[in-house]
């Protein structure tokens, strides 16, 4: 809230915004741009009225109540009508006066009515709602215009006009000002920024279209600035049926698309088209300014040292980056790689990742009432071991739950699931020939694998040896249970 301008600087922000306050609705899209930048650049504090009346105030109450030219001559409840859709806005005014949001709610009814003071006449019926005019068109705000035109300004050009306008309160946004642009400026064919900084006399006078890069001049802006604008109003064509340039002629005034349409369509910030819709997409879908979002997009920088300084911005960005890998293949590969060649990170991974799986398992186990034994049997649990698992679940999904006690749970399953077996000796029985099984047929397809050839190629008396040994033990686990079966026939 500070004033960093004259007196007579301040006063072409509250014209500008007294005079757009007194257009009907399209006129009143730039109001809450101008009243955010009256409030950050401190302009009601201190201003000269177009008669040369020094303006002073002590609240921003008393400015927006104070009768014209001395304020804006509207209630505090007008005023924050008219900046209700803009929450940037409506926060500073309400940090300004000290009063909550809420006190400015409107029921749903109510959203977008505006009815102008003193719009009714002597029988109470409401006047025909008029047409939107270019805030110039008030005469104190164009006496103060021309006071501080540039020599080569006409103000009766309605181009020089709109940027001469635009110049002033470049800082606003707005379907106002892009109107401004789409009616003023004619691109070379080529979309560039590059035709003739002035057309041939001969081809047109007074009301004709400039190039971008004269509009530029004209207005003080870069042209890249004026093309943000120019594509915005092109995206209103596509989004919400505005005329298209070819049928907007300077000076022309159209029916205006509402205030909350405008982000998106108007990418703030050096940043390409394609690159904005996304960044707008995403603000809308946060509920986050648009003007934060491409900030914090152009300022990689900043971005990373707000990470690595601060934990909750951390967590932000942590929390950002996982939800955008669950969509985006690359950036998923991308990390699993960086984690994958880096030491620290593999280490970490493989612990977490055997925590995960050990606390599922006990989350499974404690839902079902029913275990799993190596060989693929299932056991359901006596009640006792129910409720011991019950516990160990509180201690697994507890938020500090450590890998220790998450495999202290899953070795208490473990137990039980041995318990379990051994309480039953046909399931014992099976256990045990499967595991047997496993171990045999794992034996056998090691030694399957073995090329002859090659063994006798490198065969030495230790290889020897150990596969005679191996043989032996063999024959012997064959003679025992041939014996077993001869003294024990099957019924």
């Amino acid at each position: 809230m500070n004033e960093p301008h004259s007196a007579t600087g301040n006063a072409v922000l509250v014209n500008a915004l007294s005079s757009s306050m007194r257009s009907t609705l399209n006129g009143m899209e730039s109001v809450p741009g101008l009243v955010r930048q009256v409030v950050e650049e401190g302009s009601w504090r201190n201003f000269t009225t177009p008669r040369g009346e020094h303006v002073t105030h002590k609240s921003f109450e008393s400015f927006v109540t104070a009768k014209p030219t001395r304020g804006l001559g509207y209630s505090i409840d007008e005023l924050m009508r008219l900046v209700a859709d803009d929450a940037e806005t409506l926060r500073l005014v309400t940090d300004l006066i000290g009063r909550p949001e809420s006190d400015f709610e409107r029921p749903e009814s109510q959203e977008n009515v505006w009815i102008e003071p003193e719009a009714q006449d002597v029988a109470g019926e409401s006047q025909q709602e008029l047409v939107w005019r270019d805030p110039s068109d008030d005469p104190e705000a164009l006496q103060e215009a021309e006071a501080a035109a540039e020599p080569d300004a006409d103000l009766n050009d309605p181009v020089n006009r709109d940027a001469f306008e635009l110049r002033l309160v470049g800082k606003s946004g707005g379907w106002v000002w892009a109107l401004k642009v789409a009616r003023s400026v004619q691109p070379s064919k080529a979309g560039g920024h590059e035709e003739s900084d002035h057309h041939d006399p001969n081809e047109g006078g007074p009301g004709r279209k400039v190039s971008v890069s004269e509009f530029a001049r004209l207005t003080g802006w870069s042209t890249r600035r004026v093309m943000r604008y120019h594509r915005a109003w092109e995206r209103g064509v596509e989004m919400h049926a505005l005329p298209s340039f070819d049928q907007l002629k300077p000076g022309m005034d159209v029916p205006l698309p509402t205030a909350k349409t405008w982000t998106e369509c108007f990418a703030p910030g050096d940043v390409s088209p394609e690159r904005a819709e996304a960044l707008v997409t995403g603000a809308h879908e946060a509920g986050i300014s648009v003007r934060k979002v491409i900030y914090a997009a152009k300022s990689p920088g900043a971005m990373k040292a707000a990470i690595l300084a601060d934990e909750s911005t951390a967590e932000a960005a942590r929390t950002a980056l996982l939800e955008r890998a669950r969509n985006d293949s690359e950036l998923r590969t991308a990390l699993a790689r960086t984690i994958a060649d880096d030491p620290v990170f593999r280490k970490e991974t493989a612990v977490e990742s055997r925590k995960a799986e050990r606390a599922e398992y006990v989350r499974h186990v404690a839902g079902e009432g029913k275990v799993r034994t190596p060989a693929g049997q299932t056991l359901a649990l006596p009640q006792d071991a129910r409720q011991e698992i019950a516990k160990l679940l509180e201690v697994v999904n507890g938020p500090d739950a450590t890998p220790e006690a998450v495999a202290e749970a899953y070795g208490t399953i473990q137990s039980f699931t041995t318990l379990a077996v051994e309480a039953d000796p046909e399931v014992q029985l099976r256990e045990q020939r499967t595991k047997f099984s496993k171990a045999l047929s794992t034996t056998a397809k090691s030694i399957q694998a073995i090329d002859p050839n090659d063994l006798a190629a490198v065969a030495d008396d230790d290889l020897r040896e150990k596969l005679t040994e191996l043989q032996k033990q063999v024959n012997e686990l064959a003679t025992m249970i041939v014996n077993e079966e001869r003294a024990h026939p099957r019924s």
